[in-house]
């Protein structure tokens, strides 16, 4: 048998990524075609820019990733952010230091996770962990109060972050269900250079006092927002205050379930945000990011998940069905997510041929 190998190193724009491809053809063998994309956020080094303006036409790409359960990144350019991060196995031992910020909605385990902030709350691009006030004050006992959600041992979060890069940052715009007089200190809008911060009530597990954080990121100067809601019990009219400032709306569990789709109709009419990204849900696929027998539940059909979603959102916005563990590339400045797949055989000698 005749076996040609042809090895092309590209070298592209940092915008498309870096290729390699490997070409092998053979006698009555069927072509097959590898890609191999850099991590974007990990190698953000490389595009990081001077601070100058940049024609549309050449506004690099950024980059999304949800790896499973709440968590997200998002990854600029100049900025890397992430939400919630919770990590296992290979992906903790590998994941790097590269957030600028880390945003916390809440102080459950699988939200503030001490585990995964101890490897990313570190290093010379690390600048600060925003917490709600429970993951600094939780609520007592905690036994008691969060059962199974909460441990002593993970609170504060300090045991496990330096107190100097922690921030407790409460919300702007509140739930008037768990209270009309409320006023907090520390929720204004927050300035991070090219972030904008703003802070919404989520609502899980909390008291009036000691409330829980959704938040709003928009990178002023590429002129895009990323809403990540934490786990949003239900919609209230002070989210109003965000009609038409959310691109992207991280989605957790708000309005699934039997008769709740009215909840995540009424958020969407007093946000309207131009994309909704659901999460917070597991699959058994063996490339999930969350390990099995850890939370969250698994759906049993996830493109049934999606659909009835779709469903349920009719044209009040675009769902954009992420899977977990797979960065996208977000085409800039049409904030198009870019959908790239591959075929790829899973046999080397087919076994039909008997």
């Amino acid at each position: 048998m005749l076996l040609v190998k042809i090895i092309v190193k590209i070298k592209i724009p940092m915008n498309l990524r870096n290729l390699l491809i490997y070409l092998s053809l053979g006698c009555g063998q069927t072509e097959r075609i590898c890609v191999i994309v850099l991590n974007g956020c990990e190698n953000r080094e490389k595009n990081r820019k001077n601070d100058l303006p940049i024609a549309d036409s050449q506004m690099e790409n950024i980059f999304f990733r949800w790896w499973g359960c709440g968590a997200f990144d998002a990854c600029f350019g100049d900025i890397n952010i992430a939400f919630d991060p919770y990590l296992f196995n290979q992906n903790l031992a590998d994941v790097q230091p590269i957030y600028d910020y880390i945003f916390i909605s809440h102080e459950h385990f699988d939200h503030c996770h001490p585990e995964t902030l101890r490897k990313l709350c570190r290093g010379k691009h690390f600048k600060k962990l925003f917490v709600n006030p429970g993951c600094m004050t939780p609520a007592q006992p905690i036994a008691e109060k969060y059962g199974d959600a909460a441990f002593e041992r993970d609170l504060p979060i300090t045991k496990h972050v330096p107190a100097d890069k922690v921030q407790i940052l409460y919300p702007k715009h509140l739930n008037e269900r768990q209270g009309v007089s409320r006023n907090f200190q520390g929720s204004d809008t927050l300035s991070l250079g090219d972030i904008q911060v703003e802070t919404i009530e989520s609502g899980e597990n909390q008291t009036p006092n000691l409330p829980t954080n959704g938040y709003l990121i928009t990178h002023t100067k590429k002129n895009v927002s990323i809403l990540h809601i934490g786990d949003l019990h239900e919609p209230y009219p002070a989210l109003a205050n965000l009609h038409g400032k959310v691109d992207f709306l991280i989605h957790m569990k708000l309005g699934i379930g039997g008769g709740l789709a009215p909840r995540l109709i009424e958020l969407l009419e007093l946000i309207q945000p131009h994309y909704m990204i659901p999460t917070h849900y597991r699959t058994d696929r063996k490339s999930d990011p969350i390990p099995e027998g850890h939370w969250p539940p698994n759906v049993t059909d996830e493109m049934a998940f999606i659909e009835s979603m779709r469903a349920i959102i009719g044209n009040r916005t675009q769902l954009l069905p992420f899977t977990a563990g797979v960065e996208y590339a977000v085409e800039m400045p049409q904030k198009q997510v870019i959908w790239k797949w591959e075929w790829f055989n899973t046999w080397d000698v087919p076994p039909w041929r008997g």
